[in-house]
């Protein structure tokens, strides 16, 4: 009896000694996968193309990740979207900070590319640049010639007057006035199609103020936080009535680069959802938050 009594426990200890083993082997083996697997905090460009895509990108898109780099057109003369400051002459405003949130997103280095308005679609199509992200309106006669993404922020149509003048009460009171836009914008298409005002056209909205403020305009139309922004800057203007209507902005490619779109889309969905696009908007607009619809 005791001689079976320590064949069972030398066999007991045997099997004990060799499951210890088993658990340090797993362990090992778990200890070298770690080790050979890729990190899950990858932040290259090329690594967040493939988790964006499910694939290597294509197109534009690829030649972007190759670089590295993205090129980003702005009209430097809109405060607050895009202007230069006059102490430091860099770029600032919502657009430039939504452009470098967007290649952070992305893993890519931004360089801007300072333009006039009316050339940036033109541009894109040439390939001069690879996104506009300057608060373009979403317009189907756009669409024709550009690809959008989602609507980053909203913003109005809105009429401004030399301060003391008329309040409009509807697009109706401005017909026989002189109104100033910018070229190329749909502040220009609305009110060639839906008034009988005399339109007036500048290289961008804010080349209109000098001629409103020196009483040469009757009126000018922009987007409210462009007309705002001048207000604060102690320029003598008052909006004049509400605004005639509100536009949907998104970025703007070249036609036919699903990739670069799909990535852009993610970029724009990331900093609406971590709330990036709702700070930049405090920011830069006065404490609103336009990345939501009214």
């Amino acid at each position: 009896m005791k001689k079976g009594k320590t064949y069972i426990l030398v066999t007991v200890l045997l099997l004990v000694a060799m499951a210890f083993a088993g658990i340090l082997a797993a362990c090992g083996g778990d200890e070298a996968t770690d080790e050979t697997s890729p990190s899950p905090e990858a932040t290259s460009a090329a690594d967040i193309a493939q988790e964006i895509l499910g694939k290597a990108p294509s197109g534009l898109a690829a030649e972007i990740v190759e670089r590295g780099s993205v090129l980003v057109s702005t009209d430097a003369n809109y405060a607050p979207q895009s202007s230069v400051n006059q102490d430091t002459g860099e770029l600032e405003g919502f657009d430039i900070d939504t452009a470098l949130a967007m290649g952070e997103a992305l893993g890519l280095e931004i360089e801007f590319k300072k333009v006039q308005w009316e050339t940036v679609i033109p541009g894109l199509q040439t390939g001069k640049w690879d996104v506009s992200i300057g608060s373009m309106t979403i317009t189907e006669e756009r669409e024709k010639t550009v690809d959008f993404t989602e609507p980053y922020y909203y913003t109005s149509g809105q009429v401004f007057v030399k301060k003391g003048g008329p309040q409009i009460t509807g697009v109706a009171d401005l017909a026989g006035k002189t109104v100033g836009v910018g070229a190329a914008t749909t502040y220009y298409d609305f009110l060639k199609a839906e008034s009988e005002a005399d339109v007036k056209t500048y290289p961008t909205d804010a080349d209109a103020f000098p001629d409103l403020r020196n009483g040469n305009l009757d009126f000018a139309m922009t987007a409210g936080p462009t007309g705002q922004q001048a207000i604060l800057e102690g320029q003598p203007f008052d909006f004049s009535g509400a605004p005639l209507y509100y536009e949907d902005l998104a970025f703007a490619i070249n036609q036919g680069e699903g990739d670069w779109l799909q990535m852009l889309d993610y970029a724009v969905m990331k900093m609406h959802e971590d709330g990036t696009l709702t700070e930049l908007s405090k920011k830069w607009y006065n404490g609103l938050d336009l990345t939501v619809k009214e």
